[in-house]
């Protein structure tokens, strides 16, 4: 019996959640701050001013009393509507006093990030239910039916939940949120697929059956600490319920397939200390059995490496609206007469900078949703205003019914919009803005760059270097340090489907602030300059992850002759494959795919297609045979 070790050391690029650090070494351990939250700040335009016998209470459990510090976060809206003399908090009893100060929420440029903050001491904290009672000043309610807010009328005496605001006739949660600095109670890692089969990706596999595969680690975990594993396996290269195991805790799988899994939950019950992962090692054990390459080699393979995002995103997917935005705004005009693809984008992206002048908040106060027929129908019929950000909703929804794989994307005090290029085979910015510097994409040396990249240059202080391509008017101008500045943060939703579903949104998309919670932020740091947000994160395949792309996993059939392919794709809305042999014509066909090759050179290109009719990128293998 033959065997194979696949070892892992560096988990930098594993898929994780937000609990989990493995940014700031090859190790992995538990995140060292948590955010706690009781609302997702979807509206945040009901105020309530707090006078001198009321009282506001907002309670957390938190998982530890061994914190190093904490801070109290709180919406403040606009730092004009913000400024008071004096705040008092009451932290489980232990009084603070605290100034607001502009610098503290103030984001860039001085404009405000709509959020106040204070540090408090840890010993003021303890495990289990803590308190916080604010007096005076003034804070905002996030509406909806809430049980960790409380309000009273009579300096404490009794307290109110779900009749908040001065009537008392408001229900829902405040809009405060506490960001402890200590260990995460509990985070989960999750390994990318692996092919058993052939561990090293060397090119075709031989035909084994695989008999074991084992899991071994290396970790340390201090006295209250712990990893657990689970692994699954099964016979295709991504997970299906059909062809894979359930999760079990089994140190070894039998007769495993050709593709396994593990992950790892790490848990701690102090904040003061955390396990850490330092290697995963899979023992595979493995016969060859019948099917022979003989005769056969590998000539050229060209694919990519699909990377995965650690979060879901929802996309838009074929719909009644799709078919009506097109129509009626008669979207393949728009991009018809366009040579190449970016032509396309940015004939779509003019269109969409031309259909109505941005912010007419005062002459037309109605804040749209992020549907993009919403928006062109109340900014055309002058009783909608729209802003960046409805720029950035309308480009990627056009964009996205056209069969593309788009989505907004939020900077300091801005907003637009990211597309993945087939071309380019990558995600670009496109900005629709209102502004005379908009209706552009940003280019480092003629190549559209993405968000991650822009950022980079940013924190490099290269962005100056970028260059404004307004293409279709053909006018190129230089970056400024100011505009470039923008990128020191940007997030994204989720999903791209606005179009057929407004909701779960903010409600107001930023016009004063944003403070939903459900924007996915990107951070350099472990420990966030943008402490009110719980989901952040570095690892770049969380911002750019595959897209319509396919990768082929060739092993040796039971024939001579005949080799068998199993098929991976990233192609969100996936409707089918289709196979060319010898640059022949496409046909479909399913995975996995047997190839019977003939005398000399044979070639194989397989593509996945998406519901919309788009083929994405091609896989190619070539392969010689002289059998």
């Amino acid at each position: 019996m033959a065997g194979s070790r696949i070892t892992q050391r560096d988990f930098r690029h594993y898929r994780r959640d937000r609990f989990v650090d493995a940014q700031t070494r090859t190790s992995a351990r538990l995140s060292p701050t948590l955010l706690l939250t009781n609302e997702m700040g979807v509206s945040a335009e009901i105020g309530d001013e707090l006078g001198a016998d009321d009282r506001a209470r907002v309670e957390f459990d938190v998982p530890s009393a061994e914190v190093k510090s904490a801070e109290v976060i709180f919406y403040v809206k606009g730092q004009d509507e913000s400024q008071i003399d004096s705040l008092c908090l009451f932290v489980n009893g232990y009084r603070i006093t605290h100034r607001q100060r502009k610098e503290r929420i103030t984001g860039f440029a001085g404009r405000s990030s709509g959020w106040d903050r204070m540090r408090i001491q840890a010993r003021y904290l303890k495990k289990g239910a803590n308190e916080i009672i604010f007096t005076g000043g003034r804070l905002y309610i996030d509406p909806g039916v809430g049980s960790r807010s409380s309000r009273s009328f009579d300096g404490g005496k009794t307290w109110h939940v779900n009749a908040l605001g001065g009537r008392g006739d408001q229900a829902g949660e405040y809009m405060v949120r506490l960001r402890l600095k200590g260990f995460a109670p509990q985070g989960e890692m999750v390994s990318p697929v692996f092919d058993l089969a052939d561990p090293e990706s060397a090119g075709i596999a031989p035909r084994v059956d695989i008999r074991r595969v084992r899991l071994s680690h290396e970790k340390e975990v201090p006295p209250g600490t712990r990893i657990d594993f689970e692994m699954r396996a099964g016979s295709t290269p991504a997970f299906s319920a059909r062809e894979w195991t359930p999760w079990t805790a089994q140190a070894a799988i039998e007769n495993p397939g050709r593709f396994s899994q593990w992950r790892a939950v790490l848990s701690s019950d102090s904040a003061a200390v955390s396990p850490v992962l330092k290697s995963v090692s899979l023992k595979v054990d493995s016969v060859e059995t019948r099917g022979s390459l003989k005769g056969v080699e590998l000539l050229e393979v060209d694919q990519p490496d699909i990377v995965y995002s650690s979060y879901d995103f929802d996309y838009l997917a074929p719909h009644y609206r799709v078919d009506r935005l097109i129509k009626q705004y008669r979207l393949h005009e728009v991009i018809a007469g366009a040579n190449t693809e970016l032509e396309q984008l940015a004939l779509l992206r003019d269109w969409v900078h031309s259909q109505w002048l941005g912010w007419q908040a005062r002459a037309y106060p109605f804040c749209p949703s992020w549907d993009p027929i919403e928006i062109l129908e109340t900014t055309k019929g002058n009783w909608g205003f729209g802003m960046c950000t409805h720029y950035g909703a309308v480009f990627a929804g056009c964009a996205s019914a056209l069969g593309w794989v788009a989505r907004v994307v939020i900077i300091d005090h801005h907003c637009l919009a990211e597309v993945w290029s087939e071309d380019l085979q990558k995600w670009i910015l496109q900005d629709a803005g209102p502004g005379k510097e908009h209706d552009a994409t940003y280019e480092s040396r003629g190549v559209p760059v993405n968000a991650v990249e822009f950022s980079r240059m940013h924190e490099a202080g290269t962005s100056h270097h970028l260059t404004i391509n307004k293409l279709p008017q053909k006018m190129k101008t230089r970056m400024t340090r100011s505009w470039g500045s923008l990128f020191v943060r940007f997030g994204i939703p989720l999903r791209n489907n606005h179009l057929v579903q407004a909701e779960p949104a903010e409600l107001y998309h930023g016009y004063s602030a944003y403070h939903w919670d459900g924007y996915l932020w990107w951070s350099v740091d472990i420990d966030p300059k943008y402490a009110e947000y719980s989901m952040q994160t570095s690892r770049e395949a969380d911002f750019n992850w595959s897209v319509n792309q396919t990768r082929l996993y060739p092993r040796a059939g039971e024939k001579a002759g005949v080799i068998e392919i199993d098929v991976e794709t990233a192609t969100p809305n996936f409707s089918h494959y289709q196979v060319r042999i010898d640059g022949g014509e496409w046909r479909q066909a399913d995975s996995p795919l047997n190839w019977e090759l003939h005398q000399g050179q044979n070639e194989l290109e397989v593509r996945g297609v998406n519901t919309f009719g788009r083929g994405g990128r091609t896989a190619r293998l070539k392969v010689g045979y002289t059998g």
